[in-house]
């Protein structure tokens, strides 16, 4: 591991895979598993308590992990309170539990969980706090540098490697398109029946498509080719 309290793209992959190796072998004798149950993760491989609160933080945070002695605030009967929660809860705002945010709910829980295992692997006591970009109003540069800093780009890393690993997104590929990679095009477009498929892939592994897609470009599943001319009714091209 890196002296300075960061892995790197390749030790993120190596170890999140030994975590899931194990937790396949516990939970399904080794066989590799459509899609991660990523609450089953937490609760029982990571020994985590998930608790759902109305955080008061700011409009954006949406999780915490706790060091066991830093407060939350969060809302309770109309009112904000301070919480201290034990060490290694992870707190997650209720708006997750809407109908439409699960993968979301399911991506911010994973980077929740990248926090935990980083913190166990450098014995660090530090508590996290998980913000929505798509909400995050940039007040100041501190937010900014508290949003992009490494250590949340490391975290969600980590939750994409434990949402959809290696093996199973290989797998998957394979049984779609009878291949190790995904065709797409010099001009970034893909097929739209490559679309379609992605998009079923993404529901069995229960992510969203762009994290998919972010995933297979990370792991370099893309076969680059030329825009095929002239089409056929086969070869319409949509944008990603």
């Amino acid at each position: 591991m890196s002296k300075n309290k960061l892995m790197n793209n390749a030790e993120i992959e190596l170890v999140i895979a030994q975590m899931l190796d194990r937790y396949f072998k516990e939970k399904n004798n080794g066989k590799i598993m459509s899609s991660v149950d990523i609450d089953d993760f937490v609760l029982n491989f990571l020994e985590c308590q998930i608790i759902y609160e109305s955080i008061a933080c700011s409009s954006n945070t949406l999780g915490y992990v706790s060091d066991g002695f830093t407060k939350l605030k969060v809302f309770r009967k109309g009112r904000i309170r301070e919480v201290l929660f034990p060490k290694d809860t992870i707190v997650l705002d209720k708006y997750l539990c809407s109908r439409n945010s699960e993968t979301k709910r399911r991506f911010v829980l994973g980077h929740e969980a990248g926090h935990v295992i980083t913190n166990r692997l450098y014995h660090q006591e530090k508590a996290y706090f998980n913000r929505d970009f798509d909400n995050l109003e940039l007040n100041n540069s501190r937010e900014m540098l508290d949003l992009f800093n490494i250590y949340e780009m490391q975290a969600n890393r980590i939750s994409a490697c434990i949402l959809i690993p290696k093996l199973t997104l290989m797998k998957h590929l394979e049984n779609a398109f009878k291949s190790k990679k995904v065709i797409k095009y010099d001009n970034g477009t893909i097929s739209r029946y490559d679309r379609v498929m992605l998009q079923q892939i993404a529901d069995e592994m229960k992510v969203s498509f762009s994290a998919l897609m972010a995933r297979l470009n990370e792991l370099d599943l893309f076969e680059i080719r030329p825009l095929p001319y002239p089409f056929n009714g086969d070869e319409v091209i949509v944008y990603e």
